[in-house]
């Protein structure tokens, strides 16, 4: 239920895309860094938590080269995962790094 949940919500988020994972109980979502001028993961892992108060890890943390990808732990009920991605989409209505 939740992987079904993320998968759908990301996808349906402007400037996301994200593969279904097949296994496992986290998502790896790309992000559009022209779009949002993004240049550093971390600094934008982290505004998002100081904004958001949702804790996400940056590409970078699983050498990932590029800063386009961050990962996602969807463990949590759908309720929680709602919330987070709600605030993910909010937040990238006016984000600009």
């Amino acid at each position: 239920e939740q992987r079904e949940y993320i998968y759908n919500a990301l996808n349906s988020i402007d400037g996301i895309s994200v593969v279904k994972p097949n296994a496992a109980f986290y998502i790896f979502p790309r992000i559009d860094t022209k779009r949002f001028n993004i240049t550093s993961d971390e600094k934008f892992a982290l505004d998002f938590l100081r904004k958001e108060k949702v804790l996400i890890v940056q590409g970078s943390g699983f050498n990932w080269k590029e800063p386009d990808h961050f990962r996602i732990v969807y463990l949590p009920e759908v309720s929680v995962l709602q919330k987070a991605t709600n605030g993910l989409e909010n937040f990238l209505k006016y984000y600009r790094q």
